[in-house]
């Protein structure tokens, strides 16, 4: 495996991992993946803020190493060609929650997302926000095209996700929160949704001031 190959390998794993981890998780016990901090854990509680269904914030919440994750099997040898997250992801950018910037670390140039698997073809990357208004006192939600294009195809999106139409799109926070449009991605792979300016970024006369 040459060296371009080995670092789209780890950038791979560094994205995955914390979505497998959540995942295995299952939403009881200690949670294993960074995001998972702003999540809840389990209903026996743990000293963290008491979520609306009886449910506690985790107080802290580590990236577990490969050989106790669960997932990985300590006994394989192949274990030791895996880079530990904390090695993968240790110098990367992070946004306030403590989870890694991935699209700050896309434009410093610390990962380089093949376009395609075998590296032979160019993704279509579009320079266009899309600006929502309906969001009440909060500011207005920026989609910027850019950060999604020059990691995914238009097709892991549209139309079965968003109808590429104006209008004929209407995401709610209540359906995000339950996994639909946005949180398709956000809170699994993509950054969790606990961190609001990330989306809601244009402030208006009527939304209040900055509160991070």
């Amino acid at each position: 495996m040459n060296a371009k190959h080995k670092t789209v390998s780890v950038v791979v794993l560094a994205m995955l991992l914390p979505a497998l981890l959540f995942a295995c998780s299952g939403g009881a016990g200690k949670s294993q993946s960074r995001a998972a901090q702003y999540v809840v854990e389990g209903r026996t509680g743990g000293g963290g803020k008491q979520w609306q269904d009886n449910r506690f914030y985790a107080q802290s919440v580590t990236t577990e190493p490969l050989a106790t994750d669960g997932i990985h099997d300590p006994e394989n040898p192949a274990i030791t060609s895996l880079q530990d997250p904390k090695d993968a992801m240790g110098k990367f950018p992070m946004d306030r929650r403590g989870n890694v910037d991935w699209v700050k670390s896309l434009d410093q140039g610390l990962i380089n997302p093949r376009q395609s698997l075998k590296g032979d073809q160019e993704m279509l990357i579009m320079n266009m926000d899309i600006i929502f208004t309906d969001t009440g006192q909060m500011p207005w939600v920026r989609f910027p095209h850019l950060a999604h294009t020059k990691w995914l195809d238009c097709s892991n999106c549209h139309p079965a996700i968003f109808v590429p139409q104006r209008g004929f799109n209407n995401p709610s926070m209540d359906g995000i929160l339950a996994g639909e449009h946005c949180g398709r991605c956000h809170d699994k792979v993509a950054f969790p949704l606990w961190i609001c300016e990330r989306c809601h970024s244009v402030p208006h006369e009527n939304s209040p001031a900055k509160w991070w």
